[in-house]
């Protein structure tokens, strides 16, 4: 589920916040520009908030060009994979497994 600018308008420590309700626990990321994150999938669902720089994902055969505020949720078992553009990209990151989900 790809939301673009849901965290646009509150500050860093008031995003980890939200995150951290949401039962996440985010590490912050700095990739450099060209970055690639190859293909992969995994069982844990994945949570993406981007901060500064942009990134483009790809998931479930689509592009998403990500970049400040918006926020991103990968659901376990898919496939994904990400190329950093070319200013580098800040995010969070954080996997979990969500309870009575299927994937």
């Amino acid at each position: 589920m790809y939301e673009p600018n849901f965290y646009k308008e509150i500050n860093e420590a008031q995003v980890v916040e939200d995150i951290k309700k949401s039962g996440f626990n985010p590490y912050k990321f700095n990739d450099p520009p060209g970055k690639i994150y190859p293909e992969h999938s995994h069982p844990e669902t994945k949570l993406l908030v981007f901060l500064a720089g942009s990134m483009e994902v790809r998931v479930g055969g689509k592009k998403y060009q990500c970049g400040a505020g918006d926020k991103m949720i990968i659901p376990g078992n898919t496939l994904h994979a990400a190329v950093v553009n070319k200013e580098g990209c800040t995010f969070f990151w954080s996997e979990k497994i969500l309870r009575g989900s299927t994937s």
